[in-house]
């Protein structure tokens, strides 16, 4: 037996098990104040952890600097850390972490995360400031040194910001299409700050690059050093919410003084519909991580001064989860307990001299009961405690329903109890649902919070981040009715357009696991397909575009399941209903969310690059997949050395499953959105993932019959995406079109298969059709609305293979038939003379040629060989050297070039261009500028595919990477240092491609794409800049030429003023004006209607103040429309100069030195005549004799 304990021998151990057992008496006005070991439910750290902390205070009246100071425990070799320089007040009061990090400013994470909860503890540069911008001229040059100090500002313009269009929501309206912004702020220091954690916050669309007394700190989405007034936004992203960048490591560019934060603003082109820039600059507070922790179990601290001595000294016992160990605020400053911990500021409360542990009971168990169960919740505790409870989630609180007894349920409740020692709460809140009635047959996640919380959840719909997440509660029972998880949580809300809506609206939410709330994992397999054993997140997705009262509910799930049955790595999903607060809110499709430890459980541990939707980061960094998209738009894939270079850095076999499995299935809110990115670090190839496919599946506002083909190629929503691009660069490449082609194949015989499609899509159905019944009944929906989409799926099963095979061989085996466009050429050397070249009816080239101020023209036929096919092009580089370039009967270009104006008696010299650089032929003629003495010469292939030639000292090649494919010929022109090439896709889409020759390398050529949809087109479109803005011309077809590309412009309809689709005829010139939105306005022009005959010419005077339209009317004769304001202007040229009708197309220049403006075109007669006004009188000239 065991001896008595005397009484007060055992309340002495007791006591000692929790309390001091030793105090210095301070004497020092620093002391340690309060500690809390266990730290559960309290204050978070600034990486959002749950830390334990001890807080120091400044009892004295004097500033007390800290410099020096340490913290050490008691054990036999103690570890101490040495606090740094920071400052407490008299009388305040300063909380360090004992996290064990040792730390003394804000982890890189916390920079990036903690905007919502972390100000700026001194602010250099506020978010509302002033700025001095510029925007650069186009034709300008971005100055030298202008984001230094000493830089002249003073052409600057005043501004306050942010700075933008496009959203009503900019304070300084910029002009729409800006695509790059240069802005100044100075500000002054009086002295350097303590702190360390300068951080730049930045809120962006698309790109900017941050300069700090003229030195680059940060940067996103933009090209690298010196900047051109051509400069654009490498990748695209929306504004809302601010990025956080660390500039810790460039604190030393600081000085006491004057100093400027110059910042550039890049857009992603001037076609763009929005653009914004917003900026601050400022400390965080500084935040000190000790480099050991506090003991649960009972330890020693000590506080000592530089010289080592101690100044204050705790030994604590045992602690408890938070309730804090700190010292009376008042008289004998005893230590004891505090049920409220006050990290930061004065203790408060009854102090206890032992923790209170209560334990509550609810019998029976939470789960599934019948009607008329009585619940009885019980509390076991060293000291007496009320319990109280709430039924509405709502925290418990010392005035809320006291327990006295068994609570009868006659319908699902969820109650939430905690238990009081007065007026304060005791231990944590415990929730418990109890689910009335009927038996659900799919898992219940019941979720508990303050309904105020979830509110704020609900309709925050721009809230983003750790700074919307709210503390919660969840329960997860299974088909049986049983708990099988109880634990606490953050929620967030999830989606995009879907956010939208009021408190009734089924919305998406977040779910996110941390020791903060609970635990760090769910150790539950909610989600058994997924293999994975505990998350530390998840998503509840109400499927905001396939849900009641219209939807099937099921179609993103499919797509991920069938593009898992391909060997795609997926998030994987199951289904629940969710109840919050008690309350059904229906079926919910839970999926994993694909971060870092979606891709650790699934791939194997690492550290990753994760992209998602708008290049936003989830992990890592944007510079490996920001260089994947310079990558594919500047580098020929056709090539076999870039095509493995590319398979480097992407897996390829992935990215083919991926765009098969979004292709086939019609899924059209991609690739421009819905996706994610991730590779393995440090040089991991990429891999891709599905996303919200809601839209696939017939889910979206398309045909059944809408090919994804002339979609990919020619159509799309709000932009060239990577993938995109991708897709079409490896269609380039001979042995990637085999491979695709075979996938394609394969997958339609496996799982794309009418069978295995039918069979995915049965068992999501009968999976969810029993709740689906309940939640439709409940919201008094029509359950045969589901049915009905349900049936639309499955017959899109049965016919998606059939469509999406005959679709793949109809786009592979398109070839760019050749066209034979008979034509003139004309040029005028620098000694004067004069050429027009022109092919005869045999093929040959004839050649006119007039001294200079003569108008006597000579003939001769060149003795050029082989024959043309089409029209030639005429340039020259110096002197009176002449250069001919067409496309021979053979299919290749040739360059015939002369250095005299002898005709037919000179000597020329002949190249095979396309012969010599090993390329494919040509199926239509080439086009020809001059940029700085450097010829470039672009020609369309059989394939569609679009070549540039150029000579710099030798003949070089590049191909035009990640295009829509062309159908035609192609047109260059030059404005200023950008190259363009305008052209017709395939599926009858005008498109522009653009090259900034000032940052072209031979082997790097970064082509932007530019397409002008909503309207079929015929012919070869042509471009001009007005205004610095790109434009265009085209002919309007009757009808696609061949399945229409889907676009899908429901935004615009909705959200901007004045837009339209076109409304005016077929058959006739179309102007294509940029207005700064997604889409150009397309006007007629007048009197083209039917008019039209051949082939139309466009071009511009010197000044490019003026721009000019002819072609070839019915009729026979030539036509000129002037463009002044908002019009076109038309004039029968031919008949005011009473010139002979054409039977080709007519060419037209303004001459430099006069401002005469001419037109040459091959008569009816067969003689070729000019047209030429000159001070208002039209005159004619023919040039051939008989």
């Amino acid at each position: 037996m065991l001896p008595k304990i005397p009484l007060f021998l055992f309340f002495t151990f007791a006591l000692s098990s929790h309390a001091e057992t030793k105090s210095l008496v301070p004497t020092h006005p620093l002391r340690i104040n309060e500690l809390l070991a266990s730290n559960r439910g309290g204050a978070l750290d600034d990486e959002g952890a749950s830390s334990d902390w001890l807080e120091l205070h400044n009892t004295g009246s004097e500033v007390l600097r800290l410099a020096k100071f340490r913290l050490t425990n008691g054990e036999t070799e103690p570890n101490a850390w040495e606090l740094p320089n920071i400052a407490i007040a008299p009388g305040g009061y300063h909380v360090v972490w004992m996290s064990g990090v040792d730390r003394v400013s804000l982890s890189p994470e916390a920079l990036r995360t903690s905007t919502a909860t972390l100000p700026f503890e001194l602010t250099l540069v506020p978010d509302n400031a002033q700025w001095k911008y510029l925007v650069p001229s186009r034709r300008g040059e971005v100055a030298d040194g202008w984001s230094g100090m000493e830089f002249d500002d003073s052409r600057f313009a005043l501004g306050q910001a942010g700075f933008g269009y496009g959203d009503d929501d900019d304070a300084t309206e910029l002009p729409v299409g800006t695509s790059l912004i240069l802005l100044r702020h100075k500000f002054q220091l009086q002295e350097l700050p303590m702190s360390q954690s300068l951080v730049l916050e930045v809120d962006f669309d698309d790109g900017f690059v941050a300069y700090l007394n003229g030195a680059r700190v940060a940067a996103a989405n933009a090209p690298g050093d010196p900047l051109h007034v051509n400069s654009i936004a490498t990748a695209g992203r929306e504004a809302g919410t601010a990025d956080r960048f660390d500039l810790t490591s460039h604190v030393e560019l600081l000085r006491k003084g004057d100093n400027v934060l110059a910042i550039a603003g890049l857009n992603s082109g001037r076609g763009s519909t929005d653009m914004s820039l917003k900026a601050a600059l400022g400390f965080l507070p500084t935040t000190l991580h000790a480099s050991f922790r506090l003991a649960r179990k009972g330890g020693e601290l000590n506080l000592s001064e530089p010289n080592g001595q101690i100044v204050d000294s705790i030994r604590y016992g045992e602690q408890v989860a938070d309730q804090s160990y700190g010292r009376a605020p008042r008289g004998d400053r005893k230590w004891g307990f505090f049920l409220t911990p006050t990290p930061g500021a004065l203790n408060a409360g009854p102090q206890q001299l032992n923790p209170v542990k209560p334990k509550l009971k609810f019998s029976p168990k939470p789960g599934v009961h019948e009607s008329g169960v009585e619940v009885r919740i019980t509390a076991e505790a060293s000291t007496a405690v009320d319990i109280r409870y709430t039924r509405d989630g709502g925290e418990p609180t010392a005035k809320s329903q006291r327990v006295d007894g068994p609570i009868q349920l006659d319908k699902t409740r969820l109650f939430r109890a905690a238990a009081f020692v007065g007026e304060e709460r005791v231990g944590a809140i415990k929730p418990a649902t109890y689910i009335v009635g009927r038996q659900p047959t799919l898992p219940v996640m019941s979720i508990s919070m303050k309904p105020e919380d979830f509110y704020e959840v609900h309709m925050r719909s721009s809230a983003t981040g750790r700074g919307s997440e709210r503390t919660s509660h969840m329960e997860i029972f299974n088909t049986k009715g049983k708990r099988k998880v109880s634990t606490g949580f953050g929620l967030r809300l999830h989606g995009g357009f879907s956010r939208r809506g009021d408190f009734k609206a089924k919305k998406s939410y977040r779910a996110y696991f941390r020791d903060v709330y609970g635990s760090p994992k769910l150790k539950y397999n909610i989600i058994p397909m997924a293999g994975v054993k505990d998350f530390d997140k998840l998503i509840l997705r109400a499927n905001g575009n396939d849900r009641a009262p219209g939807g099937a509910y099921i179609r993103d799930q499919l797509m991920r399941d069938l593009h898992k049955d391909m060997g795609g790595l997926v998030s994987n999903g199951t289904w629940c209903l969710l109840y919050v607060n008690g309350k059904n809110y229906g079926v919910y499709n839970l999926v994993e969310r694909m971060d870092e430890d979606f891709l650790a459980s699934h791939i194997g541990k690492g550290e990753f690059d994760i992209i998602k939707t708008g290049n936003t980061i989830l992990s890592g960094t944007r510079d490996a997949w920001e260089e994947l998209g310079r990558f594919i738009g500047s580098t020929d894939i056709s090539q076999k050395e870039n095509y493995k270079a590319l398979k480097k850095r992407v897996d390829i076999e992935d990215f083919t499953t991926y765009m098969i499995v979004n292709l086939w299935g019609q899924n059209y809110d991609w690739p421009h959105n819905n996706w994610y990115a991730a590779r393995r670090l440090p040089d991991g190839k990429w891999r891709f993932m599905c996303w919200d496919s809601e839209w696939g599946f017939r889910g979206g506002p398309y045909k059944p019959d809408n090919d994804s083909y002339a979609f990919i190629d020619s159509g799309g929503a709000y932009g060239f995406s990577t993938q995109r691009k991708m897709f079409i660069a490896l269609l380039g490449n001979p042995e990637y079109r085999e491979y695709y082609q075979a996938e394609v194949r394969r997958h339609l015989d496996g799982a794309l298969s009418e069978e295995n499609v039918l069979r995915r899509t049965r068992q999501l159905r009968d999976a969810i059709a029993n709740e689906i019944a309940h939640e439709y009944r409940a919201r008094k929906y029509d359950i045969k609305v589901w049915h009905r989409k349900i049936e639309e799926i499955e017959e899109f099963g049965r016919i998606a293979g059939e469509n999406f095979h005959r679709w793949t061989n109809d786009y592979f085996a398109f070839r760019n038939k050749p066209v034979s466009n008979p034509g003139l050429a004309r040029l005028q050397n620098e000694a004067g003379y004069r050429h027009v070249v022109h092919r005869d009816a045999n093929g040959e080239w004839s050649e006119l040629i007039a001294a200079p101020d003569s108008d006597d023209w000579t003939a001769s036929t060149l003795p050029l060989s082989p024959p043309a096919a089409g029209r030639p092009a005429l340039y020259a580089l110096a002197g009176d050297e002449r250069r001919l370039v067409y496309r021979g009967t053979d299919g290749h270009i040739y360059e015939h070039s002369s250095a005299s104006n002898a005709g037919a008696e000179g000597k020329w010299n002949r190249q095979n261009l396309t012969g010599q650089l090993g390329l494919s032929k040509a199926a239509a003629d080439p086009s020809v500028v001059v940029a700085n003495g450097i010829p470039h010469v672009v020609y369309v292939d059989e394939l569609g595919e679009i070549h540039e030639l150029w000579l710099d000292g030798q003949w070089r090649h590049f191909p035009l990477p990640a295009m829509p494919r062309a159908e035609g010929g192609a047109v260059a022109s030059l404005d200023g240092s950008t190259l363009h090439v305008m052209y017709l896709s395939m599926f009858g889409v005008p498109y522009e491609q653009s090259l900034d020759l000032n940052t072209a390398t031979p082997d790097q050529r970064s082509w932007r794409t530019d397409g002008v949809h909503r309207l079929p087109a015929l012919g070869q479109p042509l471009g001009l800049t007005v205004n610095g803005r790109r434009e265009a011309v085209f002919l309007a077809a009757r009808a696609w030429p061949r399945r229409p590309p889907f676009i899908f412009d429901w935004n615009e309809r909705r959200r901007v003023p004045g837009y339209r689709t076109y409304q005016g005829k077929r058959n006739t010139l179309v102007y294509a004006k940029e207005i700064g939105q997604r889409f150009k306005n397309q006007f007629s022009i007048d009197q083209t209607t039917d008019q039209l005959e051949g082939q139309f010419t466009l071009f511009s005077n010197a000044e490019n103040s003026m721009h000019y339209l002819a072609f070839r009317g019915t009729e026979g004769g030539i036509r000129e429309s002037v463009h002044r304001g908002e019009i076109w202007a038309m004039t029968r040229a031919s008949k005011l100069a009473e010139a002979p009708k054409a039977k080709g197309d007519p060419i037209g220049w303004v001459d430099g030195k006069t401002g005469t403006r001419y037109y040459l075109y091959e008569g009816s007669n067969g003689h070729i005549h000019e047209l030429s006004l000159d001070d208002g009188q039209w005159t004619h000239q023919r040039l051939t004799s008989n």
